[in-house]
């Protein structure tokens, strides 16, 4: 089928397929001209480890170190991006996507383990969306400060004395927003494919219907001629206004095979008993 039979095909059924390519056109204005742009700008924070803690000579030299809780359980996992998870986990809930909103930030963020360097890197990674530059470059700064307090917040419920705390370190600011244009590009195309496949199915049904009923009506009259010929007289054939406009001709010719058969049959039958 080439892109003229498609044409006739959609034009042909324009009750059913005008209104598809209607929607689709709105849906594709839409994405392109009403929808808000999505900015992103992103962010990474590097965690540090404590130093050790005191030995029993530092003790020795300064007794006051007895009394400090240098213990970090946090500092115990040989692979610090278990911390980087935890965080990532804490701050991807919704508890914390809605104080983050409160504070003025898009919760469409995302804090997860930096790939740039391997997952096991004890980076953490942010990226932020915003309908503006501005806004995505806050959302960030938000969520940045929020990843930070979060870790200070883990180590001070487990009574780790400041000195002996893991630390953030930022390695890349969010100084800049970017245009994602990747994701409009994907919703026009989705709307454009949800609207050839409704337009497949629209024509696909039309035409099933159109068939049927075409059937329907062919079949209705043959019978009609053929009860005729059996009752030994001609009935007229319905007139072209009983069948559907686009059926006339298909009524007309299974008429004509019909009757012409059956006017032969009684023509034999008169000429045989004149004989």
């Amino acid at each position: 089928m080439n892109l003229v039979q498609i044409a006739r095909k959609i034009w042909k059924h324009k009750l059913v397929t005008a209104p598809v390519i209607a929607l689709t056109f709105l849906g594709a204005l839409y994405v392109v001209a009403i929808k808000d742009p999505v900015y992103e700008a992103s962010s990474s924070y590097l965690l540090i480890n404590p130093p050790p803690p005191p030995t029993e000579e530092e003790i020795a030299r300064d007794p006051a170190l007895s009394g400090v809780d240098a213990d970090n359980p946090f500092t115990r996992f040989a692979d610090q991006s278990v911390v980087v998870q935890a965080l990532a986990s804490t701050l991807s809930g919704e508890s914390a996507r809605a104080a983050l909103e409160e504070a003025g930030a898009d919760r469409r963020y995302t804090v997860a383990p930096s790939s740039e360097f391997g997952y096991s890197s004890p980076i953490v990674q942010i990226t932020a969306n915003g309908v503006s530059q501005e806004s995505a470059v806050h959302t960030a700064e938000v969520v940045g400060n929020a990843v930070t307090d979060e870790l200070e917040r883990m180590q001070q419920a487990e009574g780790v004395a400041s000195d002996y705390r893991i630390t953030t370190q930022q390695v890349h600011a969010p100084d800049d927003a970017e245009l994602r244009a990747a994701g409009n590009l994907r919703a026009l195309v989705g709307v454009l494919a949800i609207g050839t496949i409704l337009l497949f199915v629209a024509v696909s049904v039309a035409d099933a219907v159109t068939t049927w009923r075409r059937e329907r009506a062919a079949a209705a009259i043959v019978e009609r001629m053929r009860s005729s010929v059996a009752g030994g007289k001609a009935e007229k054939p319905a007139p072209a206004t009983e069948v559907e406009p686009q059926l006339a001709s298909e009524a007309a010719a299974a008429s004509v095979i019909e009757v012409v058969p059956g006017r032969s049959r009684v023509s034999e039958e008169r000429t045989s008993s004149y004989g």
